[in-house]
């Protein structure tokens, strides 16, 4: 690899380790179970292929986590509940975040927004 390849590699590490470690331990990101749900399934419309990812609550980090290996990629979800507005995400409400490929240079990632119930189906750009 080259020097800006490796650079550009280092930077998006980095990134991604920090959003995750921002959502998973923030305070104000309390998610309740949604309607005392144990796991939501989320629809990821991946160009022509649609994967479902099956979202566990995690108790410990208050929110719902998935991932699934499927034609070649990993497929990370996550959902979780912010109570205030201008914290985590700017509104308060249900967030769903998906990505499909972790570091690679190519993952496309996508996350959606819903005042009153978690959204289910989401489109990677």
């Amino acid at each position: 690899m080259n020097k800006n390849t490796k650079l550009v590699l280092c930077v998006l590490a980095i990134f991604i380790v920090g959003m995750t470690a921002g959502v998973a331990f923030a305070e104000p990101v309390n998610a309740t179970k949604y309607k005392s749900k144990n796991s939501i399934t989320v629809t990821i419309k991946d160009g022509k292929k649609t994967v479902k990812v099956k979202c566990k609550y995690k108790k410990s980090y208050k929110q719902y986590l998935g991932a699934k290996k499927k034609n070649g990629k990993r497929y990370d979800v996550y959902i979780a509940y912010e109570k205030n507005n201008n914290m985590q995400n700017g509104k308060k409400g249900w967030w769903t975040s998906a990505t499909n490929g972790g570091m690679s240079d190519h993952a496309k990632t996508a996350f959606k927004h819903n005042k009153y119930h978690p959204v289910t189906k989401v489109t990677l750009h």
